[in-house]
């Protein structure tokens, strides 16, 4: 069978990978109920880490670490800091006090954090289809935070809504950052590199202040929710989006980043029963809006260089 650009049979993976990064909005906020956020995190990424190692392992991909430079590899274990550590510790933060729903809607604004971040650091232009994709998305973080009715009665966890925030400007910073390292390197092999920090720098912080011996009674269920995240949310779907990404033009995969709110409010819905006002559904469509608006920018200058 012949694989051309846009086929099925391409499509499929990153169709998977977007489905199981929303996935993990809902379970793990039912996760969250037994186990602690740092506690999640550490075990999602060293779970996640390990399944990676191996897919590189089997693709006979581990030697190209060699041909890394010392800084290169440096810059990458930092990546995993900023990229997993922070990202992971913030959004099941957030998860834990606000809706599944709410937390995949806001931090999907860093496809727009990043065109903002793009222009201060990278000296990118903004054009007037960046310059709007920010402001709907900023619109669409008001109606989404503020959904309930724009009151500050106690309502609306804003601590919530500012870890998954956070997270969202932590990946952006990721991006930002490791956007010259997977130029020159191999994309997964750098995002390994980084898991590994992100793993054992979490590994160490939740030992000091919150500790693993309380995972032993957080039940069955937890547990192998937490596998699952884990071989899911990273050790699938990272492969299959770098894999997928070198047959296909990063254009027509990037669609598939919208997707992943609208997947996790649909599952959310589906497992947790998560209804909301008429304003968090405008202020989602408007961050989605936003977000498309700053993708079609990005497109349109790299395909005037």
């Amino acid at each position: 069978m012949t694989r051309k650009n846009g086929s099925p049979v391409l499509l499929l993976p990153l169709l998977l990978a977007t489905l199981f990064w929303a996935l993990g909005h809902p379970l793990g906020r039912i996760i969250l109920q037994t186990v602690h956020p740092f506690q999640l995190s550490t075990m999602t990424l060293a779970v996640g880490f390990l399944c990676v190692l191996l897919y590189l392992a089997a693709a006979r991909r581990l030697p190209l670490l060699a041909r890394m430079s010392g800084r290169d590899i440096a810059g990458s274990l930092a990546l995993g800091v900023i990229g997993f550590a922070a990202y992971q510790i913030l959004t099941f933060s957030a998860l834990a006090l606000i809706p599944a729903s709410m937390n995949a809607v806001l931090v999907s604004s860093n496809v727009v954090l990043i065109a903002i971040l793009s222009a201060i650091f990278l000296k990118e232009k903004i054009r007037w289809q960046r310059a709007a994709g920010i402001l709907l998305a900023f619109a669409g973080v008001i109606l989404v935070t503020f959904n309930r009715g724009f009151a500050l009665d106690g309502s609306i966890d804003l601590l919530g809504c500012a870890f998954s925030l956070l997270a969202a400007l932590s990946f952006a910073v990721y991006t930002i950052l490791g956007k010259r390292l997977v130029e020159r390197n191999d994309p997964l092999i750098v995002t390994s590199l980084a898991l590994f920090a992100g793993a054992l720098l979490l590994g160490a912080v939740t030992a000091g202040f919150v500790g693993f011996g309380s995972l032993a009674g957080a039940g069955l269920q937890a547990w192998w929710l937490m596998v699952l995240l884990g071989v899911s949310m990273i050790g699938f779907a990272y492969p299959a989006w770098f894999e997928t990404l070198k047959r296909l033009p990063a254009s027509s995969a990037s669609v598939f980043v919208y997707l992943t709110p609208v997947f996790a409010v649909i599952l959310s819905f589906l497992i947790l029963g998560e209804r909301f006002s008429l304003l968090f559904y405008l202020g989602g469509a408007l961050v989605l809006g936003g977000v498309a608006l700053s993708s079609v920018s990005s497109r349109l200058a790299s395909a005037r260089k």
